[in-house]
């Protein structure tokens, strides 16, 4: 009886062990924080970001236009992102109601609370 109740208990161990494997990177996956702090003198239209190895950047960010000295905030899921850095290394590109920008090269935002754009 209690070799049997034990056997139960073994196979149940083993089987959440290997759920845990599988869902583990989307348990536990660290939300990402930064804010964008528009110190331009200009409105800012635009975020855009990309990881250093790509040629394109990614969609605008913004849900709509961050006025002179105001901020936006921005969060994702590290795991959805692969490789060494993932989720973490990015260009960030700033564009302005002027038709200027500002350029960030391989900014760690795991690292880097905010972004002030002046």
């Amino acid at each position: 009886m209690v070799n049997k109740l034990l056997s139960k208990v073994t196979i149940a161990a083993g089987l959440s062990l290997s759920l845990l494997g599988v869902t583990a990177p989307s348990v536990f996956a660290r939300v990402v924080r930064v804010a964008v702090i528009n110190n331009s003198g200009k409105t800012m239209t635009a975020v855009y970001m990309s990881a250093p190895s790509k040629n394109t950047w990614g969609e605008n960010e913004l849900g709509g236009p961050i006025a002179d000295r105001e901020k936006a905030d921005f969060e994702w899921n590290q795991g959805d992102y692969e490789g060494v850095d993932a989720g973490c290394i990015f260009d960030v590109r700033a564009e302005y109601s002027d038709g200027k920008f500002t350029e960030l090269d391989a900014v760690n935002l795991c690292k880097e609370p905010a972004l002030n754009f002046r």
